[in-house]
């Protein structure tokens, strides 16, 4: 099929589906999913995952994907009532109503061995779950800044630790644990 064929059986214009296959390009808008899934005969769950239906893990619900402005004031958002100006991540965990993704920017959560979260891994994050030490969470600082980090407790104090060796462990402080990452993913496209 050829480009300007899939767009007009979609019902969007040739650029938009150029924008969709351009690497770095954009995905088409949730709108757009049920129709693009049903041109190509495969389930919106495979559309977003990029994974065969038959090989994909349990799916259970999809959650917004939010910006790092929006993770700290994310309780404003509500999974059991729709909203469709959020891009939305597929989860195969049980999801609250504040559940939310957030995608991963930097590297020092980039470690040579054991758990690593490379730049663009998709984390699951449940605000509703309280912490404890060894749990990767999402912190905000007391500039409203968002950081991901590993939470260890050494001597009673608590402390944010990046994975990846160059960067510092940082006490926590001031800084308020505001979601415990419960899953993660890496999207290549």
């Amino acid at each position: 099929m050829s480009e300007q064929q899939f767009a007009v059986a979609v019902g969007v214009s040739r650029g938009a589906v150029q924008q969709w296959e351009r690497p770095g390009g954009t995905a088409p808008r949730r709108s757009n999913w049920q129709r693009v899934a049903d041109v190509l005969g495969v389930p919106v769950a495979e559309l977003l995952s990029g994974m065969r239906a038959d090989v994909l893990p349990d799916m259970r619900a999809e959650v917004p994907l939010v910006s790092e402005v929006e993770a700290g004031n994310y309780t404003v958002i509500d999974n059991f009532k729709p909203n469709l100006s959020f891009d939305t991540v597929p989860v195969r965990i049980d999801v609250k109503r504040h559940t939310y993704a957030l995608r991963v920017h930097g590297d020092s959560m980039v470690s040579e061995t054991g758990d690593s979260f490379p730049p663009g891994a998709i984390l699951i994050v449940e605000p509703e779950m309280a912490p404890i030490p060894g749990d990767y969470v999402i912190a905000l600082n007391t500039d409203n800044e968002t950081t991901f980090k590993q939470l260890v407790k050494d001597g009673g104090d608590l402390y944010l630790k990046p994975l990846n060796s160059r960067y510092p462990i940082k006490p926590l402080g001031t800084a308020r644990i505001i979601g415990v990452v419960r899953e993660f993913t890496k999207r290549f496209r």
